[in-house]
Protein backbone atom coordinates (compact mmCIF):
# COMPACT_ATOMS: atom_id res chain seq x y z
CA UNK A 1 0.00 0.00 0.00
CA UNK A 2 1.64 3.35 -1.06
CA UNK A 3 2.23 6.30 1.80
CA UNK A 4 -0.44 8.67 0.74
CA UNK A 5 -3.00 6.11 0.85
CA UNK A 6 -2.02 4.76 4.49
CA UNK A 7 -2.22 7.92 5.74
CA UNK A 8 -5.71 8.76 3.60
CA UNK A 9 -6.75 5.73 5.44
CA UNK A 10 -5.48 6.68 8.92
CA UNK A 11 -7.77 10.06 8.39
CA UNK A 12 -10.75 8.39 7.73
CA UNK A 13 -10.74 6.42 10.59
CA UNK A 14 -10.18 9.22 12.66
CA UNK A 15 -12.80 11.05 10.88
CA UNK A 16 -15.27 8.27 11.39
CA UNK A 17 -14.32 8.35 15.27
CA UNK A 18 -16.43 10.02 17.07
CA UNK A 19 -14.64 10.13 20.43
CA UNK A 20 -11.72 11.78 18.52
CA UNK A 21 -13.39 14.06 16.71
CA UNK A 22 -15.85 15.87 19.35
CA UNK A 23 -14.80 19.56 19.96
CA UNK A 24 -12.54 20.88 22.59
CA UNK A 25 -12.80 24.01 24.24
CA UNK A 26 -10.13 26.36 24.38
CA UNK A 27 -7.21 25.53 27.10
CA UNK A 28 -6.92 29.61 27.27
CA UNK A 29 -9.16 32.42 26.10
CA UNK A 30 -9.18 32.87 22.00
CA UNK A 31 -10.33 36.86 23.08
CA UNK A 32 -10.25 38.51 26.47
CA UNK A 33 -13.69 38.91 27.41
CA UNK A 34 -15.21 36.92 24.83
CA UNK A 35 -13.88 33.62 25.27
CA UNK A 36 -15.68 32.18 27.82
CA UNK A 37 -15.43 28.46 26.56
CA UNK A 38 -12.03 27.95 29.08
CA UNK A 39 -11.92 25.23 32.35
CA UNK A 40 -10.20 28.26 34.25
CA UNK A 41 -9.61 31.49 34.79
CA UNK A 42 -6.66 33.02 33.24
CA UNK A 43 -4.06 35.52 34.43
CA UNK A 44 -1.23 37.45 34.18
CA UNK A 45 1.83 35.12 35.83
CA UNK A 46 3.45 37.04 39.06
CA UNK A 47 6.70 38.50 38.80
CA UNK A 48 7.97 36.02 40.90
CA UNK A 49 7.11 33.57 38.70
CA UNK A 50 8.48 34.84 35.72
CA UNK A 51 11.85 36.05 37.23
CA UNK A 52 11.97 32.01 38.55
CA UNK A 53 11.97 31.49 34.85
CA UNK A 54 14.19 33.50 33.77
CA UNK A 55 16.88 32.43 36.57
CA UNK A 56 16.53 29.11 35.38
CA UNK A 57 16.93 29.64 31.76
CA UNK A 58 20.41 31.73 32.39
CA UNK A 59 21.46 29.10 34.46
CA UNK A 60 21.44 26.74 31.78
CA UNK A 61 18.24 25.09 32.90
CA UNK A 62 17.19 24.56 28.83
CA UNK A 63 17.63 21.29 28.64
CA UNK A 64 15.74 17.76 28.72
CA UNK A 65 15.08 16.74 32.64
CA UNK A 66 13.34 14.01 34.31
CA UNK A 67 10.41 13.13 33.05
CA UNK A 68 8.23 13.13 36.04
CA UNK A 69 9.34 16.72 36.65
CA UNK A 70 12.04 18.70 38.37
CA UNK A 71 11.52 17.36 41.81
CA UNK A 72 11.06 20.77 43.57
CA UNK A 73 7.85 21.10 41.45
CA UNK A 74 7.15 17.55 42.13
CA UNK A 75 7.48 18.57 46.05
CA UNK A 76 5.70 21.68 45.90
CA UNK A 77 2.52 19.41 43.96
CA UNK A 78 2.51 16.75 46.53
CA UNK A 79 2.25 19.96 49.19
CA UNK A 80 -0.70 21.31 47.15
CA UNK A 81 -2.65 17.87 46.84
CA UNK A 82 -2.14 17.58 50.98
CA UNK A 83 -3.28 21.38 51.00
CA UNK A 84 -6.45 19.63 49.42
CA UNK A 85 -6.91 16.82 51.59
CA UNK A 86 -4.79 14.22 49.64
CA UNK A 87 -1.86 14.01 51.91
CA UNK A 88 -0.70 10.48 51.23
CA UNK A 89 1.19 11.38 48.16
CA UNK A 90 4.32 12.12 48.21
CA UNK A 91 6.96 13.60 45.59
CA UNK A 92 7.69 10.67 44.06
CA UNK A 93 3.90 9.00 43.49
CA UNK A 94 3.19 12.71 41.62
CA UNK A 95 4.48 13.50 37.84
CA UNK A 96 4.41 16.70 35.83
CA UNK A 97 2.37 16.93 32.75
CA UNK A 98 2.04 19.61 29.77
CA UNK A 99 -1.72 20.38 31.08
CA UNK A 100 -4.69 18.37 32.22
CA UNK A 101 -5.13 17.16 28.54
CA UNK A 102 -1.86 14.85 28.97
CA UNK A 103 -2.73 14.22 32.26
CA UNK A 104 -6.35 12.58 31.15
CA UNK A 105 -4.21 10.78 28.34
CA UNK A 106 -1.78 9.35 30.45
CA UNK A 107 -3.74 8.55 33.24
CA UNK A 108 -6.44 6.78 30.96
CA UNK A 109 -3.99 4.82 28.33
CA UNK A 110 -1.64 3.35 31.50
CA UNK A 111 -5.24 2.60 33.28
CA UNK A 112 -6.61 0.68 30.33
CA UNK A 113 -3.66 -1.15 30.32
CA UNK A 114 -4.49 -3.26 33.10
CA UNK A 115 -7.38 -4.82 31.39
CA UNK A 116 -11.33 -4.55 32.38
CA UNK A 117 -14.42 -2.20 31.06
CA UNK A 118 -14.02 1.33 31.83
CA UNK A 119 -16.70 2.91 32.77
CA UNK A 120 -17.04 6.63 31.90
CA UNK A 121 -19.71 9.38 32.91
CA UNK A 122 -21.93 9.94 29.86
CA UNK A 123 -22.10 13.51 30.37
CA UNK A 124 -17.99 13.94 30.90
CA UNK A 125 -15.46 16.42 29.24
CA UNK A 126 -14.79 15.83 25.95
CA UNK A 127 -10.86 15.70 26.60
CA UNK A 128 -11.89 12.34 27.99
CA UNK A 129 -13.83 10.64 24.83
CA UNK A 130 -10.64 11.66 23.00
CA UNK A 131 -7.97 10.30 25.33
CA UNK A 132 -10.28 7.22 25.44
CA UNK A 133 -10.68 7.19 21.59
CA UNK A 134 -7.14 6.64 20.54
CA UNK A 135 -7.35 2.77 20.98
CA UNK A 136 -10.05 0.30 21.01
CA UNK A 137 -10.87 -0.13 24.34
CA UNK A 138 -14.09 -1.58 26.56
CA UNK A 139 -16.55 1.47 27.44
CA UNK A 140 -19.25 1.56 29.15
CA UNK A 141 -21.16 4.70 29.66
CA UNK A 142 -22.96 5.63 33.35
CA UNK A 143 -25.80 7.80 33.50
CA UNK A 144 -26.02 11.36 34.64
CA UNK A 145 -29.03 12.81 35.55
CA UNK A 146 -29.73 16.60 34.81
CA UNK A 147 -30.99 17.43 38.10
CA UNK A 148 -27.71 16.07 39.93
CA UNK A 149 -25.66 18.61 37.05
CA UNK A 150 -24.88 15.58 35.27
CA UNK A 151 -23.44 14.25 38.04
CA UNK A 152 -23.32 10.45 38.14
CA UNK A 153 -25.11 8.72 41.11
CA UNK A 154 -23.32 6.35 44.11
CA UNK A 155 -26.19 3.88 42.95
CA UNK A 156 -25.16 3.88 38.87
CA UNK A 157 -21.87 3.88 40.02
CA UNK A 158 -22.07 0.76 41.94
CA UNK A 159 -24.58 -0.49 38.89
CA UNK A 160 -21.30 -0.01 36.42
CA UNK A 161 -19.07 -1.73 38.56
CA UNK A 162 -21.57 -4.36 39.37
CA UNK A 163 -21.89 -4.98 35.44
CA UNK A 164 -18.04 -5.69 35.33
CA UNK A 165 -16.15 -2.67 34.69
CA UNK A 166 -13.23 -1.83 36.93
CA UNK A 167 -12.04 1.34 35.93
CA UNK A 168 -13.77 4.24 36.39
CA UNK A 169 -12.90 7.65 35.56
CA UNK A 170 -14.93 10.50 37.40
CA UNK A 171 -14.85 14.14 37.53
CA UNK A 172 -15.33 16.14 40.96
CA UNK A 173 -16.30 18.75 40.45
CA UNK A 174 -18.64 17.92 37.19
CA UNK A 175 -15.76 19.97 34.06
CA UNK A 176 -19.62 20.73 32.79
CA UNK A 177 -21.82 22.00 35.38
CA UNK A 178 -18.66 21.97 39.05
CA UNK A 179 -21.34 19.56 40.49
CA UNK A 180 -19.09 17.84 43.24
CA UNK A 181 -19.77 14.61 45.29
CA UNK A 182 -20.94 15.04 48.87
CA UNK A 183 -18.38 13.59 51.53
CA UNK A 184 -20.98 10.95 52.15
CA UNK A 185 -20.93 10.29 48.71
CA UNK A 186 -17.06 10.11 48.58
CA UNK A 187 -17.28 7.82 51.34
CA UNK A 188 -19.67 5.59 49.33
CA UNK A 189 -17.89 5.38 46.42
CA UNK A 190 -14.68 4.47 48.47
CA UNK A 191 -16.73 1.13 50.05
CA UNK A 192 -17.47 0.52 46.30
CA UNK A 193 -14.07 0.70 44.83
CA UNK A 194 -13.00 -1.41 47.66
CA UNK A 195 -15.56 -4.33 47.65
CA UNK A 196 -15.23 -4.64 43.92
CA UNK A 197 -11.37 -4.04 43.94
CA UNK A 198 -11.72 -1.44 41.08
CA UNK A 199 -9.62 1.68 40.16
CA UNK A 200 -10.48 5.22 39.62
CA UNK A 201 -9.28 7.75 37.72
CA UNK A 202 -10.27 10.56 40.03
CA UNK A 203 -10.12 14.67 37.81
CA UNK A 204 -10.25 17.15 40.95
CA UNK A 205 -8.73 19.98 38.64
CA UNK A 206 -11.61 22.07 39.70
CA UNK A 207 -11.82 21.53 42.93
CA UNK A 208 -9.78 24.54 44.23
CA UNK A 209 -12.78 26.56 42.65
CA UNK A 210 -15.58 24.90 45.02
CA UNK A 211 -17.65 27.32 47.28
CA UNK A 212 -20.51 26.99 49.69
CA UNK A 213 -20.32 22.94 50.15
CA UNK A 214 -17.51 21.43 51.75
CA UNK A 215 -15.48 18.91 49.11
CA UNK A 216 -13.60 15.77 49.66
CA UNK A 217 -11.43 14.19 47.19
CA UNK A 218 -11.25 10.60 46.43
CA UNK A 219 -7.29 10.89 46.75
CA UNK A 220 -8.03 11.63 50.66
CA UNK A 221 -9.81 8.35 51.73
CA UNK A 222 -6.54 6.56 53.22
CA UNK A 223 -8.03 2.95 52.58
CA UNK A 224 -8.35 3.05 48.97
CA UNK A 225 -5.63 5.79 48.04
CA UNK A 226 -3.97 2.74 46.29
CA UNK A 227 -6.86 2.33 43.73
CA UNK A 228 -6.91 6.00 43.15
CA UNK A 229 -4.92 8.26 40.73
CA UNK A 230 -5.43 11.94 40.78
CA UNK A 231 -5.38 14.40 37.96
CA UNK A 232 -5.91 18.21 37.39
CA UNK A 233 -4.09 21.25 37.10
CA UNK A 234 -1.46 22.78 39.17
CA UNK A 235 -2.42 26.12 41.27
CA UNK A 236 -5.33 27.38 38.63
CA UNK A 237 -5.29 31.32 38.30
CA UNK A 238 -1.75 32.06 39.07
CA UNK A 239 -1.03 32.31 35.59
CA UNK A 240 0.01 29.14 34.86
CA UNK A 241 -2.76 27.61 32.72
CA UNK A 242 -0.80 29.79 29.79
CA UNK A 243 2.27 27.17 30.77
CA UNK A 244 0.00 23.93 30.43
CA UNK A 245 1.17 22.91 33.69
CA UNK A 246 -0.93 19.80 35.72
CA UNK A 247 -0.36 16.49 37.14
CA UNK A 248 -0.72 12.95 37.86
CA UNK A 249 -0.64 11.42 41.32
CA UNK A 250 -0.55 7.30 41.73
CA UNK A 251 0.83 5.37 43.45
CA UNK A 252 4.57 4.19 42.83
CA UNK A 253 3.76 1.19 40.94
CA UNK A 254 1.85 3.20 38.51
CA UNK A 255 3.96 6.02 38.72
CA UNK A 256 6.20 3.92 36.65
CA UNK A 257 4.48 2.78 33.51
CA UNK A 258 3.12 6.45 33.55
CA UNK A 259 6.63 7.79 33.15
CA UNK A 260 7.30 5.29 30.41
CA UNK A 261 4.88 6.49 28.08
CA UNK A 262 5.40 10.24 29.11
CA UNK A 263 8.98 9.87 27.81
CA UNK A 264 7.62 8.15 24.75
CA UNK A 265 5.14 10.84 23.52
CA UNK A 266 6.31 14.09 24.89
CA UNK A 267 9.58 13.59 26.41
CA UNK A 268 8.78 15.90 29.80
CA UNK A 269 7.44 19.10 30.50
CA UNK A 270 8.66 22.44 29.40
CA UNK A 271 12.01 22.87 31.73
CA UNK A 272 11.42 26.92 32.20
CA UNK A 273 7.23 26.59 33.04
CA UNK A 274 8.26 23.99 35.59
CA UNK A 275 10.41 26.91 37.33
CA UNK A 276 8.05 29.24 37.13
CA UNK A 277 5.59 27.09 38.80
CA UNK A 278 8.06 26.34 41.84
CA UNK A 279 7.35 29.63 43.01
CA UNK A 280 3.30 29.54 42.46
CA UNK A 281 2.30 28.16 45.86
CA UNK A 282 3.93 31.70 47.63
CA UNK A 283 1.49 33.35 44.70
CA UNK A 284 -1.16 31.40 44.85
CA UNK A 285 -1.65 31.39 48.40
CA UNK A 286 -2.02 35.56 48.07
CA UNK A 287 -4.16 35.40 45.31
CA UNK A 288 -6.63 32.34 45.57
CA UNK A 289 -9.19 33.35 48.27
CA UNK A 290 -9.20 36.90 46.97
CA UNK A 291 -9.61 35.38 43.82
CA UNK A 292 -12.85 32.59 44.80
CA UNK A 293 -14.54 34.88 46.22
CA UNK A 294 -15.25 37.39 43.49
CA UNK A 295 -16.13 34.45 41.24
CA UNK A 296 -17.91 32.95 43.34
CA UNK A 297 -20.34 36.62 44.03
CA UNK A 298 -20.28 37.15 40.18
CA UNK A 299 -21.42 33.75 39.76
CA UNK A 300 -24.26 34.22 42.28
CA UNK A 301 -25.55 37.26 40.43
CA UNK A 302 -25.62 35.83 37.22
CA UNK A 303 -27.63 33.02 38.52
CA UNK A 304 -30.03 35.34 39.26
CA UNK A 305 -30.10 37.11 35.89
CA UNK A 306 -29.92 33.67 34.18
CA UNK A 307 -32.89 32.73 36.05
CA UNK A 308 -34.57 35.95 35.52
CA UNK A 309 -34.45 35.35 31.48
CA UNK A 310 -36.20 31.90 31.70
CA UNK A 311 -33.21 29.41 31.74
CA UNK A 312 -32.45 26.45 34.09
CA UNK A 313 -29.05 26.76 35.62
CA UNK A 314 -27.60 23.83 36.37
CA UNK A 315 -26.72 22.74 39.45
CA UNK A 316 -23.12 23.27 40.13
CA UNK A 317 -20.49 24.16 43.02
CA UNK A 318 -17.26 25.70 41.06
CA UNK A 319 -17.19 29.40 41.49
CA UNK A 320 -15.52 29.37 37.75
CA UNK A 321 -18.08 27.79 35.68
CA UNK A 322 -21.59 28.09 35.23
CA UNK A 323 -24.03 25.80 33.22
CA UNK A 324 -27.57 26.86 31.66
CA UNK A 325 -29.98 25.17 29.90
CA UNK A 326 -31.35 28.19 28.07
CA UNK A 327 -35.28 28.05 26.22
CA UNK A 328 -33.70 27.72 23.25
CA UNK A 329 -29.84 26.57 22.74
CA UNK A 330 -30.24 27.42 19.51
CA UNK A 331 -31.09 31.03 19.52
CA UNK A 332 -29.25 31.47 22.39
CA UNK A 333 -26.18 30.45 20.44
CA UNK A 334 -26.64 32.49 17.57
CA UNK A 335 -27.24 35.56 19.74
CA UNK A 336 -24.38 34.69 21.67
CA UNK A 337 -21.87 34.53 18.74
CA UNK A 338 -23.54 37.42 17.03
CA UNK A 339 -22.41 39.33 19.93
CA UNK A 340 -18.90 37.72 19.38
CA UNK A 341 -19.18 35.69 22.50
CA UNK A 342 -17.53 32.22 22.50
CA UNK A 343 -19.15 29.51 25.32
CA UNK A 344 -18.80 25.52 25.82
CA UNK A 345 -21.44 23.99 24.11
CA UNK A 346 -22.94 21.11 26.34
CA UNK A 347 -23.66 18.73 23.49
CA UNK A 348 -19.91 18.38 23.33
CA UNK A 349 -19.65 16.93 27.16
CA UNK A 350 -23.11 14.48 26.10
CA UNK A 351 -25.47 17.32 27.24
CA UNK A 352 -27.14 18.85 24.07
CA UNK A 353 -28.94 21.54 25.20
CA UNK A 354 -26.95 23.20 27.92
CA UNK A 355 -24.24 25.61 27.28
CA UNK A 356 -21.19 26.54 29.70
CA UNK A 357 -19.82 30.23 30.33
CA UNK A 358 -16.62 30.59 32.13
CA UNK A 359 -17.32 33.23 35.28
CA UNK A 360 -13.77 35.55 35.45
CA UNK A 361 -12.90 38.75 37.11
CA UNK A 362 -13.56 40.80 33.98
CA UNK A 363 -17.65 39.67 34.89
CA UNK A 364 -17.83 39.16 31.01
CA UNK A 365 -20.31 36.38 31.70
CA UNK A 366 -22.85 39.50 32.64
CA UNK A 367 -22.46 40.84 29.61
CA UNK A 368 -22.67 36.99 27.92
CA UNK A 369 -26.32 36.89 29.77
CA UNK A 370 -27.85 39.69 28.25
CA UNK A 371 -27.60 38.84 24.86
CA UNK A 372 -30.05 35.96 25.73
CA UNK A 373 -33.05 38.23 26.44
Amino acid sequence: MSTSRTVQNVIERHQGNSLLTVQLPHPMPAQVGLDLSVDQPASFLDYEMVESARQAVESGQTHYVDVPGVMPLREALAGYLGEMGASGYGAGEVLVSAGVQEARFLAIQMMAGLGGEIALPAVVHPGVRKAAGVRSLKLTFIPTPRDRGYLPAVAEVAAALAAGARLLYLESPSRLTGAIYSPDEVQEIAKLIARFEARVIWDQGLAPWVAGRPYLSLGSITDVADSVLLIGEAWPGTGLESLMVGYVAAHAEWLEPIRSQKQIISICTSTPSQYAAVKAPSVYRKLHEAQLGLLWALRERAVMVARQLGAEVLDGSAANILALAPADVQVAQQRLAEAGFVVADGATFGAPGSLRFAVTPDNAVARALCHLA
